[in-house]
């Protein structure tokens, strides 16, 4: 909590007030400070009636040579012009350059984004801005809504993660669930999988690291129950090779088995029912909603993900 302490005739101050102090400094006129400032005279000597009461001081006394400042007003002219020099360089900052930048970006995803798309994201990133770090963590189920105070710049997610109010989100497009298995599978070579032979075998499950929600056990509906998991691991990498070296199954968006259906002998199959499609989004705080660096990695995000997702949007 702050201990500054101002009085309420300083907080009544505005900038176009504390300017009129460093023109009226720098003139030693009303008349041509009163210019500067794109006011009349008679406005710029009710600035100045305002500034003498916020500081309790003269400021400026009248001598026949002119206006000379008080040594309260000269005390104040470096202060004054330090913070007014400070605001408009927020207000007029220079554009974000990314290969002139050394910035730290935060970027959190599923761990199946970090996989499908994060090597993709991070080979463009370095492209665009050598100097600059991509520093990136994992986002789970409802890790989002239990640490708000958390610092990032873009969140990519699934709609299976929840997402607080005070973020915006952009629907980057969709992949479709589909049956995975070791191409030696006993169900490898059939064109079909039928429902009883999905439950025959047992399963992997990666879990979100949230809740026991199982996605892809919703169109099963009672039949559901049947399934049986044999394997859970949070790490997609784990279950595809693992599904490769077993007779597990496992149901999941098609787009990392396919990147590693060659290399851990993967075979992908339609599911034998209708399933939704997962939905991934790009999510951010709005507390950077207008930041340059942080719309600069949004859009690099954003055309990576669509070159890569089975079903982008827009």
């Amino acid at each position: 909590m702050s201990n500054i302490k101002l009085s309420g005739q300083f907080q009544q101050l505005d900038i176009k007030s504390l300017t009129g102090l460093l023109y009226l400094l720098e003139e030693r006129n009303v008349g041509r400070a009163a210019d500067r400032l794109f006011i009349s005279q008679s406005a710029m000597s009710r600035v100045l009636i305002r500034l003498r009461e916020a500081f309790d001081d003269p400021l400026f006394v009248r001598t026949a040579k002119g206006m000379i400042p008080t040594t309260k007003a000269i005390t104040l002219e470096g202060p004054v012009r330090q913070m007014l020099e400070q605001m408009a360089s927020f207000i007029s900052a220079p554009p974000f350059v990314p290969h002139l930048s050394d910035r730290t970006f935060r970027l959190q995803t599923t761990h199946y984004q970090a996989q499908a798309y994060g090597p993709s994201i991070a080979e463009r990133f370095y492209q665009q801005a050598p100097n600059a770090s991509l520093d990136t963590t994992t986002v789970t189920e409802s890790s989002l809504l239990e640490d708000s105070g958390q610092v990032c710049d873009v969140v990519l997610c699934s709609n299976f993660i929840q997402v607080p109010h005070h973020f915006e989100r952009q629907l980057l497009g969709r992949e479709k669930y589909v049956l995975i298995m070791a191409k030696d599978h006993p169900l490898a070579a059939q064109d079909e999988v039928s429902v009883a032979e999905y439950l025959s075998y047992s399963h992997v499950l990666v879990n979100l690291g949230g809740g026991a929600r199982l996605p892809g056990n919703d169109p099963l509906g009672k039949q559901a129950r049947e399934k049986r998991f044999a394997l859970r691991t949070p790490y997609f990498m784990a279950a595809l090779e693992a599904v490769g070296r077993t007779q597990l199954l496992f149901s999941s968006s098609g787009l990392l088995a396919s990147q590693y259906a060659q290399r851990f002998g993967l075979t992908i199959k339609p599911l034998p029912f209708e399933s939704k499609d997962t939905e991934y989004y790009l999510v951010w705080p709005k507390a950077v909603d207008q930041d340059p660096g942080s719309i600069w990695l949004r859009t690099l995000c954003s055309q990576v993900v669509k070159e890569l997702i089975p079903f982008p949007v827009g």
